[in-house]
């Protein structure tokens, strides 16, 4: 080994450097995906009385097998695991070093001890969202199993801890929710289209929220943009039902969802009253210019939407008279100044 690499393998390994709200999104979509499933799911466990507290997942299985429901769920690696306990690692930007390793053995004697567990009833996986490099694999004795992604040591000592690959699992549905977290923007991309496509009777409300959030996590600190994602995610051959796009864009919030699109985008696809009764007129006229939303309608059309209070709070008048021909204006003063007489 040369001194440079030892170097960069014994750097420490800071806890609080890897995302916490990518944690926090990972604990949660497990917690919502197993729990409901007859599944213990804890994050932040206490290894002792007091601190410290190790962020890892720990899934525990009551029956002796995982059933159907579950290994829908479960991911290569943890699904084929005869273990009634699990011990999940995330590493999500850092790269797995071997003081890593060390340290998540350390988890996984601790809480077999603290629990007075059989270590075989114990299995450790350390998930990796970058790939692991070949020569650190090598230089701890870890290589390929016959599933795609998960990588064994023959070493005793070293045998309970597996470590997955999230860039090179396959895009089985069961792969699909922690294939979100891998490294690769196509990947995530394309996993994001297909679990949007199992519909809304496969997702439930809460893993729709927790994915909502993963993808404001994305674009919050610039992995993944929403215009990438409506390009590459939203496009004309994503098979998903009309109830899962409204219920997808509700929680994205009006605003956001109209920021994505230019006037025309929208107004070309649906008729004024599709348009204009999802949303609030403040929401409409805060996003487009007067000129973007009279250019695709016909006065009437936006008018017979709302209160006529609704549409004139939202601009200054001459904005609105410019849009009206000079007879229909005059109509209008000469009504008025009849009445008033």
């Amino acid at each position: 080994m040369s001194q440079n690499e030892k170097k960069a393998d014994e750097k420490p390994v800071k806890k609080k450097s890897d995302s916490p709200a990518s944690h926090i999104l990972f604990g949660s979509m497990m917690k919502e995906s197993l729990i409901p499933l007859n599944l213990e799911v804890e994050s932040a466990y206490e290894i002792g009385k007091g601190p410290p507290i190790i962020d890892v997942l720990i899934v525990r299985r009551r029956g002796r097998q995982w059933t159907k429901k579950q290994l829908e769920y479960l991911p290569d690696g943890i699904r084929q695991s005869s273990c009634k306990h699990a011990i999940l690692e995330l590493k999500y930007t850092e790269s797995i070093s071997q003081l890593a390793i060390y340290q998540t053995m350390g988890y996984f004697g601790n809480y077999a001890r603290l629990k007075r567990l059989d270590i075989q009833s114990v299995s450790v996986f350390v998930l990796s969202s970058k790939s692991p490099q070949k020569k650190l694999l090598d230089r701890i004795g870890y290589g390929p199993t016959e599933i795609k992604g998960v990588y064994a040591s023959q070493e005793i000592l070293a045998h309970p801890l597996k470590i997955i690959s999230l860039n090179e699992l396959t895009e089985e549905k069961y792969n699909l929710w922690i294939k979100l977290f891998s490294s690769k923007k196509k990947q995530r991309l394309s996993v994001l289209k297909k679990i949007l496509s199992l519909g809304k009777k496969t997702l439930s409300r809460g893993l729709l929220i927790i994915l909502m959030k993963i993808i404001k996590l994305w674009n919050a600190i610039g992995e993944i943009t929403m215009q990438e994602i409506n390009k590459d995610v939203f496009d004309d051959s994503l098979d998903i039902d009309e109830e899962m796009i409204a219920l997808f864009l509700t929680m994205m919030g009006p605003k956001r969802v109209l920021k994505q699109f230019k006037p025309e985008d929208i107004f070309s696809q649906f008729k004024p009253e599709d348009i204009f009764s999802q949303f609030k007129p403040e929401d409409i006229f805060s996003q487009f210019k007067p000129e973007d939303i009279f250019s695709q309608f016909k006065p009437e059309d936006v008018f017979r939407q709302f209160k006529p209070e609704d549409i004139f709070s939202q601009f200054q008048p001459e904005e609105l008279l410019r849009r009206l021909d000079l007879n229909t204006i005059e109509d209008y003063l000469a009504k008025e100044k009849s009445s008033r007489s």
